[in-house]
């Protein structure tokens, strides 16, 4: 009988330490996580590794991305990485339009504008995956993506929307092509 009860408690024990030892390795980086601001969680995605499946994922990306301009805290060097992800996500001809330089300059004035306005993005709402549209231009494959922005600024709140194009790449990645208004 002790032989048996001793070989229980030594069962127990160890399926203890062994589901205490699991519980430790899958939450030891959820606080470091949750420590990154904003700004530092868009900045260190690695967007060669786990680039957006979807056009609607990059859209969402890029949007955070403006969140990230507009409404928070970021230091130069951290723009310019911000900046760096930001025409990760464009296609080869819209990186062309906006050489690194003169995107960068063309943010920060956009920056000042809104800081000067005093206008924050405060939500913005990306089309549901079945408003997505899909077209064929030119032989190649398109989507069309509509974003709904709503914007804070002195005189109140307005609603502004913008129709993401992308085109998908030749690795099969939707980068964006341009937008309208």
């Amino acid at each position: 009988m002790k032989k048996n009860l001793r070989t229980i408690i030594i069962v127990v024990l160890c399926a203890g330490l062994c589901i205490g030892y699991y519980y430790y390795l899958s939450n030891r980086d959820k606080g470091k996580e949750t420590n990154l601001t904003e700004v530092e969680q868009v900045i260190t995605k690695d967007l060669d590794k786990s680039y957006p499946k979807t056009a609607r994922e990059v859209v969402k990306f890029y949007n955070r991305i403006l969140k990230c301009y507009y409404n928070e805290e970021h230091t130069e060097k951290e723009l310019e990485q911000l900046t760096e992800q930001a025409r990760k996500l464009m296609d080869q001809e819209l990186q062309e339009k906006n050489p690194e330089d003169t995107y960068l300059t063309a943010v920060k004035a956009d920056i000042k504008s809104y800081a000067d306005e005093d206008k924050t993005i405060t939500s913005y709402t990306i089309d549901s995956t079945n408003e997505v549209t899909y077209k064929t231009v030119n032989g190649q494959e398109c989507a069309y993506v509509g974003v709904s922005y709503f914007v804070q600024e002195k005189k109140g709140a307005n609603k502004a929307s913008q129709t993401y194009v992308l085109r998908k790449d030749a690795n099969g990645n939707w980068k964006i092509l341009g937008f309208y208004q």
